[in-house]
């Protein structure tokens, strides 16, 4: 699972109703918080809000996160929501702060080499020996709510930016190592390409109305018409047996829609059939991933991760849609 949230602004007017963090810059604004099932490559739940309201509400329940990874950005670090998770049984690997300061416990560079020098101190007290070379990860704790909450630490060194990032988990070490994490971590970007579906192939952008019920009904049409050609995309993956761009989708759907809402309008059974067929055939050519096997070796498919081919999965799929 990925939580993120997408905001941009709408028209001033709507300045009372959806108030913006930037009132300078941009008065109104709307956030679009979003939870998204990685292995459907879908969002599960969007929240619409004022672009003032709290990241962190719209997190996950912990309950839901049982058996379940949480991939999130450092603005959703919450150590009592973290201690919460895993008491459900939920794990989670999440960009750390800068300026935290947990009690170091152990320490070890990417090779295995034990750092002793490293243990038993404040993080802050260590921060200036940290190797830059490799990688170092730390086991940490903090109190919290009088328990004790012991996590991985993984500590890098960004040469562009030139500082140490961070990433914080619970998984345990001995299953998920450090190179693996990091890899694994990049899967966030997947709910960064979503965003971008949205806004660019979906029609999501700063309406010019001052009508609330007018912007919020604008903003759920461009999400349901992103969500249905994602559908379509893993409709034709499953049924023609080719892994599908969805990015592809996006752009080229648009070709293919019209006789699928036509029938749809006047319940045309027959005709949605014809659409749909026509729209797989189309898609199929048309969207393919350009390099499946290049996904294998750099990326997303890197750790294993296959996409559903066949049209034997296509009743397990059309229930999970």
């Amino acid at each position: 699972m990925i939580q993120d949230g997408s905001s941009f602004a709408i028209h001033d007017g709507l300045r009372e109703v959806f108030p913006g963090r930037f009132k300078a810059v941009k008065p109104a604004a709307v956030e679009l918080h979003t939870t998204m099932d990685l292995l459907c490559d879908a969002p599960t739940i969007v929240v619409l809000t004022p672009d003032t309201a709290s990241e962190q509400t719209f997190l996950p329940e912990p309950a839901a996160l049982r058996a379940s990874l949480l991939l999130a950005d450092r603005g959703y670090l919450d150590l009592h929501y973290l201690r919460r998770v895993q008491d459900e049984g939920g794990f989670f690997l999440i960009r750390a702060k800068a300026g935290m300061n947990p009690q170091v416990v152990e320490a070890f560079r990417e090779d295995g080499k034990r750092l002793r020098s490293l243990r038993n101190k404040p993080l802050k007290a260590i921060h200036a020996k940290l190797p830059k070379r490799q990688r170092v990860e730390l086991v940490v704790t903090w109190q919290v709510e009088a328990h004790t909450l012991r996590l991985r630490l993984l500590i890098s060194w960004n040469r562009r930016t030139q500082e140490f990032c961070s990433l914080l988990t619970n998984l345990p070490a001995k299953r998920y190592h450090l190179d693996m994490l990091y890899r694994a971590y990049k899967w966030r970007w997947q709910v960064e390409l979503l965003f971008k579906e949205w806004k660019s192939y979906a029609n999501l952008h700063a309406f010019d109305t001052a009508n609330p019920a007018i912007v919020e009904g604008l903003i759920w049409a461009a999400i349901a018409a992103a969500a249905l050609k994602r559908f379509l995309a893993y409709m034709t993956q499953l049924l023609a047996e080719v892994p599908m761009s969805t990015r592809k989708v996006a752009m080229c759907a648009v070709y293919v829609l019209g006789g699928i809402v036509q029938a749809l309008k006047t319940g045309d059974v027959a005709g949605l059939y014809v659409a749909l067929e026509a729209a797989i055939t189309y898609l199929a050519c048309h969207a393919q991933r350009a390099h499946p096997e290049r996904d294998r070796q750099t990326g997303r498919s890197q750790l294993g991760l296959e996409p559903l081919l066949g049209s034997n999965d296509l009743i397990e799929f059309a229930d999970a849609a």
